[in-house]
């Protein structure tokens, strides 16, 4: 069991006016302004500390907040947010909801033989209980998004490119490649507009990943130019996944709370090269976990009650682990 140093360092835009956050259409803008704007982001850097446990089984644990120590704050370049390993005592967390599933219906549809007497009626499953079921997946019952992202460029949602200390951030081949280049881990937010009920649906494929390399989605991070709070949902390439929300501004270290301890489950495509959805639906205080259109687990937190949000990627595993994120889109006031 390994325990981890969570240093974040999130990407900080000084850019005015409420017109630079878009939901959809793309922005045309020259290679020399987007390097403009990447020169003008600033970061801050925290180090937190967390213990990273891994249960061999999925357990109940129940809530608790834990404070960090020490908070560095250091300024670059360019955008990252980082996040460390160290040793730490472990904490107890919070349950988790059971998956809700949905039961096919059967209908009695008789079938006659050859014969003047009819046959037993067999059940059979009908189209209805199928449709009733894809329902249960946000994706087909939400219509069409708000906004979304194919990621095949950075123009779209003006994504900050390029490399630094932490990570590697690049388009190509349909996808957009966020590599972690230390054992820290990094993130990236779009310029899309605040959101505050919504529903958020990230695709990615995993890359060449072992053990816990992670990757996932930050939200709800309430001020875009200091983005020093914020909740993340996060998936292993072995099939974990936890949410936990941060609080930079908690003196004098800050603080991390675990609201959905690390629990494995089998609706996660586990291992390397594998695609999987992830979706986060926060309606008031309450925030639901989907995987691949399977819920998988909830919350209830009113910390941040808006913000905006990204995608994050960690290398806890391997050296250089390299995600590849395929899409990304929102439904804003959903119905749950």
């Amino acid at each position: 069991m390994r325990k981890v140093v969570l240093s974040l360092i999130l990407a900080s835009l000084l850019l005015s006016g409420c017109s630079l956050f878009r939901t959809s259409s793309p922005e045309e803008i020259s290679d020399a302004e987007m390097a403009t704007r990447v020169a003008e982001l600033l970061a801050t850097m925290t180090t937190p500390t967390i213990e990273e446990f891994f249960p061999d089984t999925p357990a109940a644990p129940s809530a608790t907040e834990f404070a960090l120590p020490s908070v560095v704050e250091t300024a670059t370049e360019t955008p990252a947010t980082a996040v460390a390993e160290t040793e730490v005592t472990p904490v107890v967390v919070l349950a988790e909801t059971p998956t809700e599933t949905v039961a096919p219906t059967a209908t009695l549809e008789p079938t006659t033989a050859f014969t003047s007497t009819p046959a037993e009626p067999t059940p059979t499953r009908t189209a209805t209980a199928t449709a009733t079921a894809n329902l249960t997946d946000p994706a087909n019952r939400l219509g069409t998004p708000s906004g979304s992202d194919s990621m095949d460029s950075r123009d779209n949602w003006s994504w900050p490119v390029g490399a630094d200390s932490f990570l590697d951030v690049v388009f190509d081949g349909g996808y957009m490649k966020m590599t972690g280049l230390t054992n820290l881990a990094g993130w990236r937010l779009p310029m899309v507009s605040q959101q505050t009920n919504t529903y958020i649906e990230l695709t990615a494929n995993s890359g060449v990943c072992t053990g816990k390399d992670s990757y996932g989605i930050i939200f709800r991070i309430p001020i875009f130019k200091e983005p020093e709070q914020g909740y993340l949902y996060e998936v292993t390439c072995d099939g974990y996944f936890r949410l936990w929300k941060w609080d930079g501004t908690v003196d004098p270290n800050g603080k991390a709370t675990v609201l959905v301890n690390w629990k494995q489950s089998s609706a996660i495509h586990t291992g390397a090269n594998q695609s999987n959805r992830l979706g986060v639906m926060v309606i008031d205080d309450k925030v639901t976990l989907y995987l691949n259109g399977e819920k998988v687990g909830e919350a209830t937190d009113a910390s941040y009650p808006a913000g905006f949000f990204g995608v994050f990627v960690l290398s806890r595993t391997s050296d250089d682990y390299t995600v590849k994120f395929d899409a990304m889109k929102f439904w804003e006031n959903p119905k749950p």
